[in-house]
């Protein structure tokens, strides 16, 4: 059974299904504001460093959500992060609480793997029994967080959810273990990858769940992708991956940005042209060589004439002047590849989240960027299998049925998107806060 998590019972009620945008608005709000079930904070004597484990809740049994390192990190963050998760994972599966580790250090001091491995080795048990964790901001699942657990002698960052969510014997453990082991580096095929370069599922699933949701989106509202101009922030492995699928789907690509560059192209890139940038790419960085690349203090990427802009880079970087200007060069959708895109004044504040939403169709972060939640969720699955055309199917079916599903909430209008989504996600995670 791959087609994503079921809807609790009662998920689709009155109130939630044509709940008014400010009522929703409050509902959200109020969920930001109740305290998280467990907090764990930890000093490292030797560095200094500070970390905090915050799980809202253990709804399923068991909770989850990636491990952040960044030196100006607050214990505030970390929980506005584990709310967002417990979203996430309603739509995405598996049914579980959310949560997120959050470390306050610099990730470029060399001693930066060291503080990982102490913090992972002080939470041991809750990671062994009950909660799953993974890659974030400065941490890579990959080359920091599957090392340290492997040091530590715990089988996956995913266990703590196997073991309390879907609680199964030895053998069944032994076998989705390897399935998560394998799923996340699965070989993609050349219908859904790069022709001469080796690409797995943890480069390209987010970026495809992202371009799922815009496809779909304009499907819904009956609307040409074929031609329609994309602006992308980021082009690491969501910003990227994104623009191959939106291109191949027949959208033109117009402008991309990295951390220090801008590609500007108003006739767009093509497929074929998106591939050829993908392949001159490194370090997740455009190719300064490009004649079309300039330095981002001269060229803007938010008045770059475009119909969809993809954040696919850091959170925040969508301020209340920034919605004006993509307003000004035509934008009419917003997906978020990015976790929490817009710049609020405070953590917890909706006000430009909310300004967006009565403007553009805003495709949101726990929905758009559920492809490796998702990804994880099916693997844990019976009977799944961990090849990438399952994988992602899986993540494609999930994404399609949710964006149908706020199509019906919003009643095909293209504003209140978000607020939808909210109303979806609080429906599923069952937190009355009236």
């Amino acid at each position: 059974m791959d087609g994503g998590p079921r809807r609790p019972a009662g998920a689709a009620s009155a109130r939630g299904a044509h709940q008014p945008d400010a009522d929703v608005w409050k509902r959200y709000n109020a969920f930001l504001r109740l305290p998280p079930e467990m907090t764990i904070a930890w000093n490292d004597a030797e560095t200094g460093a500070r970390a905090w484990l915050v799980v809202n809740s253990s709804r399923g049994g068991a909770a989850g959500g990636g491990t952040r390192m960044r030196a100006a990190l607050q214990p505030r963050e970390v929980v506005y992060l584990a709310k967002t998760m417990e979203l996430k994972f309603s739509i995405s599966g598996p049914p579980i609480g959310g949560a997120k580790c959050g470390i306050a250090f610099d990730p470029r001091d060399p001693r930066k793997t060291d503080v990982l491995e102490r913090w992972y080795r002080a939470i041991t048990p809750i990671l062994r029994d009950r909660f799953g964790t993974g890659g974030d901001l400065n941490i890579d699942e990959v080359r920091d967080v599957l090392p340290a657990f492997h040091r530590l002698g715990l089988e996956h960052p995913q266990e703590g959810i196997v073991r309390g969510h879907v609680r199964p014997h030895a053998s069944a453990f032994r076998r989705i273990i390897r399935r998560l082991d394998a799923g996340v580096e699965a070989d993609v095929p050349l219908d859904h990858g790069l022709d001469g370069a080796s690409l797995t599922i943890a480069d390209v699933v987010t970026g495809f769940g992202l371009a799922t949701a815009v496809r779909r989106f304009h499907e819904r509202m009956d609307r040409p992708l074929q031609g329609a101009r994309v602006s992308v922030e980021g082009f690491g492995n969501v910003g990227a991956a994104c623009s191959l699928y939106l291109a191949r789907a027949g959208a033109r690509i117009v402008a991309a940005r990295d951390a220090r560059s801008v590609l500007t192209a108003p006739d767009g890139l093509d497929a074929a042209d998106v591939e050829d940038l993908i392949r001159r790419s490194t370090d997740k960085m455009l190719p300064t060589a490009d004649p079309r690349v300039r330095s981002a203090s001269t060229t803007s990427l938010f008045d770059t004439p475009s119909d969809i802009f993809v954040c696919a880079a850091i959170s925040g970087s969508v301020a209340r002047d920034t919605l004006d200007r993509l307003a000004t060069a035509g934008v009419r959708v917003i997906a978020s590849g990015a976790n929490q895109p817009f710049r609020e004044a405070k953590l917890g504040s909706t006000r430009v989240a909310q300004l967006a939403d009565r403007r553009f169709a805003v495709l949101p972060d726990i929905l758009a960027n559920c492809g490796m939640a998702r990804t994880f969720s099916y693997l844990m699955e019976r009977g799944a299998r961990p090849t990438a055309p399952r994988i992602l199917g899986a993540v494609e079916r999930t994404i399609t049925e949710n964006v149908d599903e706020v199509f019906d909430r919003t009643h095909g209008g293209d504003r209140g998107w978000l607020a939808s989504t909210y109303a979806l996600a609080l429906d599923r995670v069952g937190v009355d806060t009236a």
